[in-house]
């Protein structure tokens, strides 16, 4: 997981790895955040926004940020600054193209 992305932002407390934002990207248009995971323990501390900022200060000035969300997480990337984008499509891994 961490081997192919080509942009990776980690959070550490001390040794322990406590958060990353793992990023697929061009670095010029998009930037897909394909994950973005924080330790229970750490969260609700900015750990996650921080992340997202580190995401975005290695891209160019015109990439934009793209993900999906856990629905669990939905509530929090609105709450952050996110747009919602209705256009979004999943194509699942055992579905076929009709």
């Amino acid at each position: 997981m961490l081997q192919h992305a080509n942009l990776l932002c980690t959070a550490w407390d001390g040794e322990r790895l406590v958060g990353l934002a793992r990023s697929v990207t061009d670095f010029e248009y998009c930037c897909y955040l394909s994950d973005l995971a924080v330790d229970e323990k750490y969260q609700k501390q900015g750990i996650g926004k921080e992340l997202i900022r580190q995401t975005k200060s290695k891209l160019g000035d015109k990439t934009k940020v793209i993900l999906l969300s856990a629905p669990k997480a939905e509530a929090y990337y609105s709450k952050i600054g996110f747009d919602v984008h209705r256009s979004a499509w999943v194509l699942p891994a055992n579905k076929q193209l009709r």
